[in-house]
């Protein structure tokens, strides 16, 4: 029996094959102006949407993700807790070291 997961996985599939069908039966719009533009990519994005959340619903369980996202107040008290300081800039030091090697 199949899963919720499951079937959002392969229904957000189906629309993103749907959405390329018919931009190859369509073809892109010629001359169009730019709030016509921005209309179209808003409904592009908007057919697309199913299958990122799709993608990022499945690689959030791979990576054992789960539960809501922590707001940036309460993670800075984590980081704190556990001994990080925010404002040292440690990461940003070590990216800029890497490309000056």
């Amino acid at each position: 029996m199949a899963t919720l997961e499951d079937l959002e996985r392969r229904l957000a599939a189906v629309e993103e094959e749907l959405a390329g069908l018919r931009k190859s039966v369509t073809g892109p719009p010629a001359a169009e102006t730019p709030a016509e533009r921005g209309a179209r990519l808003l409904r592009e994005a908007s057919a697309s949407q199913p299958a990122l959340d799709a993608a990022v619903a499945k690689a959030f369980q791979e990576m054992g993700i789960v539960g809501e996202p922590v707001g940036p107040e309460k993670l800075r008290k984590m980081m704190l807790a556990s001994g990080v300081n925010p404002e040292a800039n440690e990461f940003s030091r070590g990216i800029i070291d890497m490309r000056e090697e």
